[in-house]
């Protein structure tokens, strides 16, 4: 997968959006330096400082020697390799309950707590210990920690834990017989050579390290910027380290090569191998000791292939290592200096560094030309009128059940996941129907992102239904799963939720927490099924890389799925192995080439910016640019119709996109003012969508197609990256990056295609 090949020339290689990345961080005045390397095997490909180690007491520029407080980079890099040292050697088991180790820990409470489990944070420790549970250090604070006890039960959740990773130090001073500075130093930093990792670094050291943040009236420098870490003498397994980027960059190569640099070995081969490996209990969001795909991990590794490893840290560092291609990026940054800011430059940081590295290192082989469009199948009752005339026998998965006389739901105590767009026919909610129905019980209402009425628009509270009475649980606040609170007394889970046929929009994620929360409970699950308002026929864009799902990426499906959300819920429990009753209570009288507004079913604003079924065509494509710094049209009369900024000049950006002479859509420069969201009351100007042929258009081409204009226009305006949050398609991605034209990116956008249409076929309920 590699651009170029190894041995190769590394100038060769473009890094200088790097370069523009750096510059702009430290432009900015809110983040003071940086430093990044970038290897593979053993060449450094990219080295490079930028800005300044210290702007306090007096200015001094940044250098590639700088040492960094590398915050929970040492959770990895240090604690982590102890442990696994300790491991190789026989002295500690994986899967031994922390109670071997830490008497401490032995009670019954702790059982399920194991080496791994801490490791992969999934133990139920807290993320950062009670006050005063570190007063007096170790070995007094493990007795603390042990009666603050736990947060959940071991092995059922992922929570990142500081907690864990203190314990996991402690460890290494009991089990080695030294604490963990000196254990590392002995097994790990003397071998590798470096002369500039320490936990506490001394004066040789202290001129060069890049100081963090004020505390307690001091400015840090040389002394850990964790305060935690500094209750603890600054030694600790969850941060202290420092160090710079060459000596981290022998690490990375140490790691790469199976656990050995230059003939002195620190781990085994087989030990790397089954660090690096996904942990499969945390879905392989996690590795021992590293990130894989956890929401830590979304400004980085959606940039490297899969399988990849890495880590952040608070100062502002991180490290993304690939492990079969043996290349590693390292930033490091002193972002917290001096007045701890920084938070929001450095995540834009990581992603324009690791997008940049991503884009120039990996490239698979080009896929070819995209596989035609399915031919459309035959229609007798032609199209426009006569077509909306006929299809007004389709009845929804609710007015069938409703002619059924809510016959499946007989005897049960219905948990009823819907919102405003649950309503029949006839314009009648669900809600009230089923509160009515005989032999059921409507026990409680479940509400997804946007509420029960389609209104909100930022996170939704619990609620009760004034016509009903009933309570009206959210699945977009403090949890988005129904919890076992919410559940009691439920027996069967009913789902009636317009979708609209994009894979990014959240009601599908909602369906699988639903199906997999019902399968743990042993609840049935009824999905009544809705059209697919924009067909499901076509089936457009790449489908998300797996190991990167999210609650905007719920499974590995295509852009524009193509299928209704019964069919979806029917693949997705197959394909996930969701172990649940499922029930799908299909549409009556639908066909796959048809869309809503011929359906005769009355519409209902799935959200607030979803208004006709052309905003939810075009939501495929423009909704793409939503997580960048553009205006998609929201707050003004015409989402996802519009695309704008402050800086686009709009009459070029439209006769370059009319020039690409895509189908079924043309462009119109225009100036417009968001009421809210992204430049609200701020004047935009870009261009508007005009849907010529709704048969024609691809709407992901057309996202993609405006990627390419605005990146070849604003390339210094537009922050791009962003786009793969909700894309989460590497090979498209990099494509994107290295500035394909638009026909090769459509065809990284379509590899898929086929594939899927093959998985899907055994899923379909409708012609």
């Amino acid at each position: 997968m590699l651009l170029a090949a190894p041995g190769s020339c590394a100038a060769a290689l473009d890094f200088s959006p790097v370069d523009e990345a750096a510059r702009d961080a430290v432009g900015s005045g809110e983040m003071p330096g940086a430093v990044v390397l970038v290897g593979r095997g053993e060449e450094i490909l990219y080295e490079q400082a930028f800005g300044w180690r210290a702007l306090i007491p007096d200015r001094r520029p940044m250098t590639t020697d700088t040492v960094f407080d590398i915050a929970s980079l040492t959770k990895p890099l240090g604690t982590t390799l102890a442990i696994m040292a300790l491991v190789d050697h026989g002295a500690l088991g994986l899967d031994a309950p922390l109670g071997r180790s830490l008497r401490e820990f032995g009670g019954p409470a702790f059982a399920g707590v194991t080496i791994r489990r801490m490791l992969t944070h999934s133990a139920g420790f807290a993320a950062i210990p009670p006050n005063g549970g570190l007063d007096g250090g170790f070995p007094g604070a493990a007795a603390a920690l042990a009666r603050a006890g736990l947060e959940y039960t071991p092995g059922t959740a992922v929570q990142y834990s500081d907690t864990g990773f203190i314990l996991l130090g402690e460890i290494v001073r009991r089990v080695s017989g030294e604490p963990l500075d000196r254990y590392l130093a002995r097994i790990l930093f003397r071998p590798l050579g470096l002369a500039d990792t320490t936990f506490r670094p001394g004066a040789r050291l202290r001129e060069r390290v890049a100081p963090t943040a004020f505390a307690q009236g001091r400015l840090l420098q040389g002394e850990v910027h964790d305060p935690r870490a500094r209750l603890l003498g600054g030694v600790a397994g969850h941060a202290g380290m420092f160090s710079t980027a060459r000596d981290l960059a022998s690490i990375c190569r140490m790691l790469l090569a199976d656990g050995a640099l230059d003939e002195r070995r620190v781990l085994s081969a087989a030990t790397v191998r089954a660090m690096f490996a996904p942990d499969a209990e945390n879905d392989g969001a996690r590795a021992l000791g590293w990130d894989a795909a956890s929401v830590f991990s979304r400004t980085m590794a959606p940039f490297f292939p899969a399988g990849s490893v890495g880590h952040t840290g608070f100062t502002g560092t991180a490290v993304w290592l690939d492990p079969p291609s043996r290349t590693y990026l390292i930033l490091l940054t002193n972002r917290v200096h001096p007045n701890g800011g920084g938070a929001e430059r450095i995540r834009e940081l990581r992603m324009r560094v690791a997008a940049a590295v991503g884009a120039a290192l990996f490239q698979p082989p080009f896929p070819g030309p995209p596989p035609a469009d399915p031919a459309p199948a035959p229609r007798a009752d032609g199209a426009g009128a006569a077509g909306r005339a006929r299809a007004g026998a389709v009845r929804s998965g609710l007015d069938v059940l409703a002619d059924q006389g809510f016959a499946t739901l007989a005897g049960h105590r219905v948990g009823l996941v819907t919102n405003q767009t649950g309503v029949d026919r006839a314009g009648r909610r669900g809600i009230d129907l089923l509160a009515a129905a005989p032999r059921v019980r409507l026990q409680a209402i479940f509400s997804p992102e946007h509420g029960i009425t389609g209104e909100a628009s930022a996170e939704v509270p619990h609620g009760r239904d004034a016509a009903t009475g009933r309570p009206v649980f959210s699945l977009y606040g403090a949890s988005r799963r129904p919890t076992a609170a919410m559940l009691k007394d439920v027996s069967i889970l009913v789902f009636d939720i317009q979708d609209v046929g994009v894979r990014y929009y959240t009601y599908l994620t909602t369906l699988v927490y639903v199906m997999e929360e019902a399968a743990r409970r042993g609840l049935p699950v009824v999905v009544l099924d809705r059209p697919n308002p924009i067909g499901g026929r076509v089936v457009e864009g790449p489908s998300m890389d797996a190991d990167l799902r999210s609650f905007t990426g719920p499974h590995a499906v295509p852009v524009r799925t193509g299928l209704t959300i019964g069919e979806f819920a029917r693949l997705v429990a197959s394909e996930r192995r969701i172990p649940v009753s499922l029930t799908v209570v299909p549409l009556s009288g639908w066909e796959r080439d048809r869309w809503y507004d011929e359906t005769g079913l009355p519409w209902v604003n799935p959200s607030p910016n979803i208004r006709s079924v052309t905003q939810a065509l075009l939501y495929a494509g423009v909704g793409l640019l939503e997580p960048t710094n553009l205006s998609v049209g929201r707050g003004t009369p015409a989402p996802f119709e519009v695309i704008g900024a402050p800086w686009i000049e709009p009459q070029g950006l439209a006769e370059a996109l009319n020039g690409q002479r895509l189908r079924g859509v043309r462009f119109e420069p225009i100036e417009f003012t968001p009421t809210t969201d992204k430049y609200a009351g701020v004047p935009c100007r870009g261009v508007r969508l005009i849907l010529t042929d709704r048969e024609a258009i691809r709407p992901v081409t057309v996202g993609l197609a405006l990627a390419s204009a605005l990146r070849a226009r604003h390339r210094d305006q537009w922050r791009a990256e962003s786009i793969q949050n909700l894309l989460v398609s590497r090979t498209t991605m990099w494509a994107f990056l290295r500035g394909e034209p638009l026909d090769r990116l459509a065809a990284w956008a379509e590899t898929d295609r086929s594939s899927f249409l093959n998985r899907r076929a055994s899923y379909l309920i409708y012609r």
